[in-house]
């Protein structure tokens, strides 16, 4: 069973994508949530989770910061992240750490 974790600093959306996913049927489970990068990095040090949820632009640590460290640490660490912003560069950052998909949030 596959262990997530999500991490957004808008905890509306942490607690949304934790009812809205069907877990079971992907054969998960969503272990935690965190609401910046700093708190998400200490997380996944301690629990290494399989897969993180992460939205870009966070304070303190963003996204993508967050993927980078986390890489160096745990290397099979799937991410995925979710941002409101379309902006290329970050895509292609994402990219560039490796990150499994880059969602839009609507």
């Amino acid at each position: 069973m596959l262990e997530v974790l999500i991490v957004d600093d808008e905890t509306k959306v942490c607690w949304l994508l934790e009812q809205i996913i069907d877990w079971e049927t992907l054969h998960a489970k969503c272990i935690g949530t965190a609401v910046n990068g700093v708190e998400a990095y200490s997380y996944v040090k301690k629990h290494k989770p399989d897969v993180v949820i992460t939205d870009i632009r966070m304070p303190d640590m963003d996204g993508l910061e967050l993927v980078r460290r986390v890489k160096e640490v745990h290397q099979n660490c799937i991410f995925i992240i979710i941002s409101g912003y379309q902006q290329f560069e970050y895509a292609h950052a994402a990219i560039k750490y490796g990150v499994a998909d880059f969602l839009l949030k609507p």
